[in-house]
């Protein structure tokens, strides 16, 4: 249909009569109002008919573990530093100067048992050794003619001896003959005095035997001291050396060729090398678990990586002692464990830092999960059907990233693992 031109009609109305005008006037408004009747009408005609989607419910992609029920010992993790086990200042036992050093005698060298580290002038005490000695000797020369002495009048009293008895005998026959007539009484006082000259000689010699054996014996503790005098020479003389006691590491060089040292001068301080400690510090909880669980920390296993860049080095270990003052800055407690370096591979320097694994206290019948499945501490999401089911647990304790929970939970559940903003019980959800 061709469209109505509104100006041509005005025109062709205007150029009529005006009973024509009128009329005109009067449809032309009824004309232009059924036109838009029949263009409404005919748009709703051609219009599509849109039908209404389905609601469908949404479903969300999760992880899942699975739920295992048993014994749990977690391994703590913990940092620390080696430290020296045993730690000494070497000093200079006598007084000299240092006219050599040891070949590894430098800082940072390492030692092995019996080593020098420095040696003193020995004249003085070389001279003094042979003085002791010279001594001792004499001394000893000595002691060989007191027992010389004593073995002389040793022999001297057997003759006397038998002096005596010949006397004895000799004055029973004078006083035999006596009696007969045939000596005179002179000849008989005469053998008396003889048996008594004889009985004084024996008494002077066993006199004279102990005076000797006395002066031998004042000899032997002479000799005696002596030795001692020649021992203590012979050690001074030793400690002109001064050797490494085991195996270490050379932390500091006081020492050079040159100096005059006195006794106890210090010279170097020497780091056991088999004996290196690891230093670390339990919480207050850590350490209260593990003691409430065997009692003590003591002997007690751990486990040491040392990283040295893109490399690390294992050693085995357990703890030697705990320290003897709770820690002011963090409340816990220092630990020190011993380290086994009989089959290490490199050697650990003191002042390194070290991982430590230490286990922790062992949690019977939980389950380990990860601390994205635990919700506010105290609930977790079980799936069934493919939808989400609420259950409350206790948290009671940590495993490295996982929590240990005990709760209404079955083996073999399965359990939600992801991460939601907001898990809610009935929530439809689908396994990666």
């Amino acid at each position: 249909m061709k469209p109505v031109n509104q100006s041509e009609v005005l025109d062709a109305v205007v150029s009529k009569p005006p009973v024509v005008r009128r009329i005109a006037g009067v449809l032309l408004p009824l004309v232009i109002v059924a036109v838009a009747v029949v263009g409404y009408k005919g748009l709703v005609a051609s219009k599509k008919t849109i039908e209404p989607r389905k609601v469908v419910e949404k479903s969300w992609p999760v992880s899942i573990v699975p739920v295992v029920i048993g014994n749990q010992t977690p391994e703590l993790r913990l940092y620390g530093e080696a430290v020296a086990g045993r730690q000494v200042d070497m000093r200079t036992l006598v007084m000299g100067e240092i006219i050599e050093t040891g070949k590894n005698f430098k800082l940072g060298g390492t030692l092995k048992k019996g080593d020098m580290l420095v040696k003193v002038d020995a004249f003085e005490y070389v001279a003094a050794l042979e003085e002791a000695q010279g001594s001792l000797l004499e001394a000893e020369a000595r002691l060989l003619e007191y027992n010389a002495r004593v073995q002389l009048e040793i022999d001297q009293l057997d003759v006397a001896r038998f002096q005596l008895d010949l006397a004895q005998k000799d004055l029973k026959r004078a006083i035999k003959l006596k009696k007969q007539g045939s000596i005179s009484q002179k000849a008989v006082d005469d053998r008396e005095v003889t048996l008594s000259l004889r009985q004084q000689a024996i008494a002077q010699r066993t006199s004279n035997i102990e005076i000797e054996r006395a002066r031998a014996s004042q000899q032997t503790a002479v000799i005696d001291r002596l030795k001692t005098s020649v021992r203590r020479a012979q050690r001074a003389l030793r400690n002109t050396r001064l050797i490494a006691p085991f195996d270490a590491y050379v932390a500091k060089v006081d020492g050079e060729v040159g100096r005059f040292v006195s006794a106890n001068d210090r010279v170097a301080t020497l780091i056991d090398s088999q004996q290196i400690d690891v230093r670390f510090s339990l919480s207050d909880g850590q350490y209260g678990r593990i003691i409430a669980d065997e009692g003590s920390v003591i002997d007690r296993a751990v486990r040491i990586i040392w990283r040295v860049g893109l490399n690390s080095y294992d050693f085995d270990g357990k703890i030697e002692r705990v320290g003897a003052q709770i820690s002011a800055s963090n409340g816990g407690v220092d630990v020190f464990a011993r380290l086994d370096l009989r089959s290490a591979k490199t050697p650990l320097r003191t002042g390194a830092f070290v991982e430590v694994y230490l286990k922790d206290r062992t949690y019977e019948d939980v389950a380990r999960l990860p601390e994205t499945s635990l919700y506010e501490n105290n609930r977790v999401y079980v799936i069934k059907a493919g939808r989400l089911i609420e259950k409350k647990v206790e948290l009671v304790g940590y495993a490295g990233s996982d929590v240990l929970v005990r709760g209404a939970l079955k083996p073999g559940e399965k359990l939600l693992s992801s991460r939601l903003s907001a898990p809610v019980n009935g929530l439809l959800v689908v396994e990666k």
